[in-house]
């Protein structure tokens, strides 16, 4: 059996999933999907359903409210190969270890031909602030307090700066290649979707480009409803006097989102 594997990576809040949903409407006859994987975890004890269009195959998803697990997937792939997609979130991509995290996959469908490595990165004054609303509806069934999503942010901050800093330098000899896609060029820009798809040997037609999955129970702005494509490119004014000013206080998250996303995605309130 041949097959390749996407190792794919991001920040929670950062449109993982829409862009994960794009990818399988690529090609979704020969991918599977294993979504929200603890890298190094045993991957058939992987539990984490989120919903997906009906044409994607997943090990696990949740259909009307439920988990449901498709074990008969796996026993398909190892028949006809094609891609697995496994996903990881807020994973530390500075302690990046291929092997540890191709490990579990191997030991269920042996070695794969060849490792992708795919993350998102989305610009930290929107995705903060998703990611502040989803803290803190989450903060009263955990029983934790304010200053849980106060660092939290922080450290998702400082997490972010390593995905920017793997954005500028998606090469090197110790991690080898990684494949960024920017989310807020993703959501905006029709022609570079299409060149992302190119680059992976596809042809874009935007399947699934508008399905908004469960996952985090959809956005944490518009939950489950389709919103404008755009809007989520400006959450910022929406956003807390904390988040902004922790993005604000740090020169190297400025000077990252600048050298990516361009100096006018920087609302003035950022720049005095």
């Amino acid at each position: 059996m041949h097959y390749d594997v996407w190792l794919f990576f991001g920040l929670q809040r950062s449109g993982n999933h829409a862009v994960i949903n794009w990818l399988a409407g690529l090609s979704p006859d020969d991918l599977l999907i294993f979504n929200n994987v603890r890298p190094g975890g045993p991957l058939l004890k992987n539990r984490s359903g989120v919903s997906f269009p009906t044409e994607v195959k997943a090990y696990a998803e949740r259909i009307d409210g439920k988990i449901v697990i498709n074990e008969e997937y796996v026993d398909f792939f190892k028949s006809i190969g094609g891609r697995l997609l496994v996903s990881s979130e807020n994973y530390p991509v500075r302690r990046f270890n291929e092997e540890s995290i191709l490990n579990p996959i191997v030991s269920v469908f042996g070695p794969p031909q060849k490792c992708l490595k795919l993350f998102v990165l989305r610009n930290p004054i929107n995705m903060l602030p998703s990611a502040e609303k989803m803290l803190w509806k989450e903060m009263k069934y955990k029983k934790e307090n304010d200053d849980w999503v106060y660092s939290t942010l922080k450290k998702r901050l400082s997490n972010w700066k390593s995905y920017a800093f793997l954005t500028s330098n998606p090469s090197s000899i110790t991690r080898g290649e990684f494949f960024p896609v920017i989310f807020d060029r993703w959501v905006k820009d029709r022609e570079y979707r299409d060149a992302l798809a190119k680059s992976l040997g596809f042809i874009n037609r935007d399947k699934n480009v508008d399905f908004v999955s469960d996952a985090g129970k959809g956005s944490s702005f518009s939950g489950l409803e389709i919103d404008e494509r755009e809007s989520v490119l400006q959450r910022w004014n929406e956003s807390s006097d904390f988040c902004r000013e922790i993005i604000k206080n740090d020169s190297e998250v400025l000077d990252y989102i600048a050298s990516i996303f361009g100096e006018s995605s920087l609302p003035d309130f950022f720049r005095s």
